[in-house]
């Protein structure tokens, strides 16, 4: 069941931060930017100044090798920010930065940990996570359980769509959609190839797949594939600007912005090995990058 946690003591100063930005998001006004990296530090920017910093990492021997950090999200007004991280999701209060909830799944059997794999928060404020036991939970943004969903499909990357009615997922084999309120999968498409990406334009009705060789647009509505593009060797980080119906994607030392058509639009070469996430700026019409070597880059776009 959801709890509500009692604050613990921030952090002191991150001093192992090497391993680069393999997460980062902002806030819907862009007042925050949130990072994260292997080593389970999570850092909040507000106009490049650090308001938060934490590091989530367990003195638990059992739960340290389930240590990752799954997925955050900030909440549609910028009050909360959820991380997905080892095995607990935690919400905190953007303002002053106490805990206002958190959840740990029951142990399998009384001993298996079961840990949450993707996070997203829906338009209305709702908050779904799947967990690695083949579940998906969804709360409301005061941490009380609006829906279960069992399935064999839980996704390792999910979206709720704007209306927050329904998720679309993959769990790297199949491309698949969940009616929330009906608490089952409405929607799955067997991919031919290993997903290892995925993004959702929300209200149009088309989501990205990212393999090794190439990067797939869908239609959701026909359960179609609208475009293929072949792609280089890199990481396989892609991000969606559904505003104005573009897409990024990340090949070695450089990144392009290309729209639904894959018609070039920008090119960003890197001056680190490689980019590890990626978001789009609306407001301010740029791109965000996450990379190796603690750089975070910024690029105005076209």
């Amino acid at each position: 069941m959801t709890s509500v946690a009692t604050p613990i003591e921030r952090s002191g100063p991150l001093e192992n931060f090497e391993h680069g930005f393999n997460r980062v998001i902002v806030s819907s006004d862009e007042r925050y930017i949130a990072t994260s990296d292997v080593d389970m530090n999570v850092i909040v920017r507000e106009n490049d100044r650090v308001v938060f910093e934490h590091n989530l990492s367990s003195d638990n021997e059992k739960i340290k090798p389930t240590e990752r950090i799954r997925g955050m999200k900030f909440s549609p007004s910028g009050e909360y920010l959820y991380v997905a991280a080892g095995s607990i999701l935690t919400a905190w209060r953007t303002e002053g930065w106490e805990i206002a909830w958190t959840y740990e799944a029951p142990r399998s059997f009384g001993f298996l940990i079961i840990s949450p794999i993707a996070l997203d928060v829906a338009e209305t404020g709702d908050v779904a996570v799947a967990f690695d036991n083949g579940s998906i939970v969804v709360w409301n943004a005061d941490g009380r359980p609006k829906a279960k969903i069992q399935d064999n499909d839980s996704p390792r990357w999910l979206r709720f769509m704007a209306d927050g009615k329904s998720i679309v997922g993959s769990d790297s084999f199949s491309l698949a959609k969940w009616d929330v309120d009906r608490r089952k999968r409405s929607l799955r498409i067997q991919l031919r190839d290993r997903v290892f990406g995925l993004d959702v334009d929300t209200r149009g009705g088309v989501a990205i797949t990212r393999t090794l060789q190439d990067i797939m647009l869908w239609d959701l509505d026909r359960s179609q594939i609208l475009k293929v593009l072949p792609i280089g060797p890199g990481a396989p980080v892609v991000a969606l600007d559904s505003t104005s119906r573009r897409m990024a994607y990340a090949e070695r030392n450089h990144v392009r912005v290309v729209n639904y058509e894959g018609v070039l639009l920008d090119e960003f070469f890197l001056d680190v090995a490689s980019a590890l996430s990626m978001v789009f700026l609306p407001e301010s019409n740029e791109l965000l990058v996450g990379c190796t070597e603690r750089v975070l880059a910024r690029f105005p776009l076209g």
